[in-house]
């Protein structure tokens, strides 16, 4: 063999060694990427329940007596935007929505601002969705836009919301991606509150599926000692009691 030909064999095999170390890297790097994913997303919240325990020692769910948006009382208050200084609890309430998604294959996710922006920036960015976001106002100036990002008319997106009561929020944000030729065909929410939001979607053939429903919390945190069983019966009755 020449030694032009042993030159050419020698940067074949070092072409093939440099491929087969490269592929190996990144396998490997994948598989910790993987790994680290799960050790986070299991990290102290092994269960929904630790969740929703956690989730009341943050104040993001509160037992006493609040004045809703729509003038009622509620002995109950859901406040999910406090989660997004607890990183822990961020990326569980993440992974849980995402694993309440049916349609994995939607082109996008959206969130209806402003609470549910952190949770659809969330799912988008670790389980690498295209996330749109319906603009609570129309800008005067600019471009104008109702919905913010990059879509055509028969794209399929999935709506994440933190907390559903009436259905009102969600349905004025349904419409406007409707005027733009969007298709929603399912809600994912983290708190369903039982008070009608499930029975309007269902009317306009949208699923509506919850990480947990209000009641399903409440009897968590009775198990976990955190609220006695009066506060449950009370939760119960206000939402037997005000149907939207």
């Amino acid at each position: 063999m020449n030694k032009r030909a042993l030159q050419f064999l020698a940067l074949c095999i070092s072409l093939v060694v440099t491929h087969a170390s490269d592929a190996k890297k990144s396998t490997e790097e994948k598989k910790r990427f993987d790994i680290s994913h799960t050790q986070r997303a299991n990290m102290d919240h092994n269960s929904k329940a630790d969740l929703l325990a956690k989730l009341f020692e943050i104040d993001a769910i509160k037992e006493g007596e609040f004045t809703l948006a729509s003038g009622i009382v509620s002995p109950v208050y859901i406040d999910l935007r406090r989660i997004i200084s607890f990183p822990d609890v961020y990326q569980h309430v993440v992974d849980l929505l995402w694993d309440a998604i049916e349609d994995k294959h939607a082109h996008h996710v959206g969130g209806v601002p402003y609470a549910a922006l952190p949770l659809a920036s969330g799912v988008a960015l670790l389980y690498r969705k295209s996330m749109l976001m319906p603009r609570k106002e129309v800008k005067d100036h600019g471009a104008g836009r109702t919905i913010e990002g990059v879509y055509k008319s028969g794209d399929t997106i999935v709506m994440l919301e933190d907390v559903v009561t009436s259905g009102g929020s969600i349905l004025a944000a349904i419409d406007a991606l409707e005027k733009e030729g969007l298709i929603v065909k399912e809600v994912v929410c983290f708190m369903d509150r039982e008070q009608g939001a499930a029975q309007k979607l269902a009317e306009r053939g949208i699923a509506l599926r919850a990480v947990c429903t209000l009641s399903q919390a409440m009897d968590a945190l009775r198990q976990a000692g955190k609220i006695d069983e009066a506060a449950v019966s009370r939760i119960a009755t206000f939402i037997q009691q005000n149907q939207f």
